[in-house]
């Protein structure tokens, strides 16, 4: 029950990451209360990556969200993994 919790958890962090980084492409205003939730959320795990590997840009491109992504599906496939071997299967 637990497992399946964090595992529900880290999908909904990883939409909201998927938002905020769509959010950083638009214009809008940084004062409206869901962008501040949803940076609120996001920042200070993403900017704590940032401080410790170093930015992934190809050319023009900041290619660097993809490492918390990363982090998000290896989280997920472990505690699958775990859950998996709890159950028995």
């Amino acid at each position: 029950m637990l497992l399946d919790f964090l595992g529900f958890a880290l999908q909904c962090y990883s939409w909201i990451f998927v938002a905020y980084i769509l959010l950083n492409w638009f214009p809008i205003s940084r004062d409206n209360p869901i962008v501040k939730f949803i940076t609120g959320l996001i920042e200070p795990v993403y900017l704590g990556i940032l401080k410790i590997l170093p930015p992934l840009r190809i050319g023009m491109f900041d290619l660097s969200p993809f490492y918390l992504l990363i982090i998000i599906n290896v989280l997920s496939f472990v505690l699958e993994r775990i859950r998996n071997s709890i159950a028995g299967g």
